[in-house]
């Protein structure tokens, strides 16, 4: 279990053997070893003489080939978080369950997790529009219901052709407009760039590929007025899955795509490499754990498979893309690999890391120097990269 502490004792090292591969460690409770010390035994142990000794048919207990066991500790939060991210991290770890998703079918209960949702994040969303000011009108575009928001005084002429769509988080099944909002104000705000965020159809009223169809249509409504080098799509978790899928989905249909994309909190794949270790709510999961149970949105598929809709032999056509994800999330390693496998093919992207952070903490933690951080990075980015 995941312990976080402000402050943890740390135990000083003691070494109960009195060889380490060739090397006569003195049996003490107490000791220091010098930096050359330190230096001679990680020399001996990466030696090619180091590992000769070891059971040749280590391979074939079933054991994984370079697997480590991990003693059981406690793991206080990065000493690199602020103050700030500190506290917001023990109160995700507060929140009830373990962290996982489990996918209900029950509108009933879908509901209630929506109000849920709405009422805890409702508070949060007053406070930004006091850090970030914006102006917000609530409309339809194409048949599907959208809120712009602008810059407080309105877009400055510079920026009037350029426009960002926002599609919200919320494991396609909750989101609107709180979710929405938390990354559709700063953005806003500090990009100068007016965003449209958007109400697509959700689980369980709908199936994939509702959302696209709606984010279709809005978009192809925004191009009669915009070209499309002046429009970049982004979003976070569930949002942002739905814009990577975007692409291949615009292309296919020859529709012309957007400028640049923000992948947030994100990747074609969820729960694979090494951070399938990370909880959504940033705690610690056992290995074999299911974060995300087959069913919702999705249906029956993986979410350890790449997105539907999308490939690695795609990635060449996509624009610039920007991926975001925090060192305890469990899309970590899936935006390092899409980031990686995006050069690969001469794709410009970046991958902007948050230190300590977990899955879509760049957004719902926005009283953090390092969501303040992240949010005035996106906006900077699209700022850069999208026609004027």
């Amino acid at each position: 279990m995941l312990a976080v502490t402000r402050s943890a004792a740390m135990a000083k090292p003691r070494i109960e053997e009195d060889r380490l591969e060739g090397v006569r460690v003195l049996k003490k409770r107490q000791f220091c070893l010098s930096v050359a010390l330190v230096a001679a035994i990680l020399l001996e142990l990466a030696s090619p003489a180091a590992g000769a000794d070891k059971d040749p048919t280590a391979a074939e207990s079933g054991t994984e080939t370079g697997a480590i066991e991990v003693p059981a500790f406690t793991y206080p939060p990065s000493s690199l978080s602020s103050e700030e991210q500190k506290r917001a991290y023990e109160q995700s770890l507060a929140m009830p369950g373990d962290g996982t998703i489990t996918m209900p079918s029950d509108p009933k209960l879908v509901a209630k997790i929506r109000s849920f949702i709405e009422a805890r994040f409702k508070p949060t969303i007053d406070k930004m529009q006091e850090r970030y000011p914006v102006e917000m009108s609530q409309e339809t575009i194409a048949g599907v219901e959208v809120i712009r928001v602008r810059p407080k005084g309105g877009v400055a002429k510079e920026n009037r052709k350029r426009v960002l769509v926002d599609v919200h988080g919320g494991a396609y099944m909750v989101g609107w407009p709180s979710m929405a909002l938390l990354d559709a104000i700063p953005v806003a705000s500090l990009s100068g760039i007016e965003v449209v965020t958007i109400n697509y159809r959700m689980f369980p009223e709908a199936v994939h590929p509702a959302a696209l169809e709606d984010l279709t249509k809005v978009y192809k409504e925004i191009l009669k007025d915009h070209d499309p080098a002046n429009v970049g799509i982004f979003g976070g978790s569930g949002g942002g899955i739905i814009t990577l899928q975007a692409i291949p989905w615009f292309r296919e249909r020859g529709i012309p795509l957007p400028a640049a994309i923000g992948a947030l909190a994100c990747g074609f794949q969820t729960a694979v490499g090494d951070s399938v270790i990370w909880n959504f709510n940033g705690s610690i999961s056992k290995p074999g754990t299911t974060l995300i149970e087959t069913g919702g949105y999705f249906g029956d598929a993986k979410r350890t498979d790449w997105v539907p809709g999308t490939s690695p032999e795609a990635l060449a056509y996509y624009p610039p893309t920007l991926w975001m994800a925090g060192t305890r999330a469990p899309e970590m390693s899936g935006a390092i690999f899409g980031h990686t496998s995006m050069l690969k093919k001469g794709v410009e992207s970046e991958l902007y890391m948050i230190e300590g952070g977990w899955h879509s903490s760049y957004s719902t933690a926005p009283e953090t120097p390092e969501s303040q951080d992240a949010m005035r990075y996106i906006a900077h980015w699209f700022d850069k990269r999208l026609g004027r």
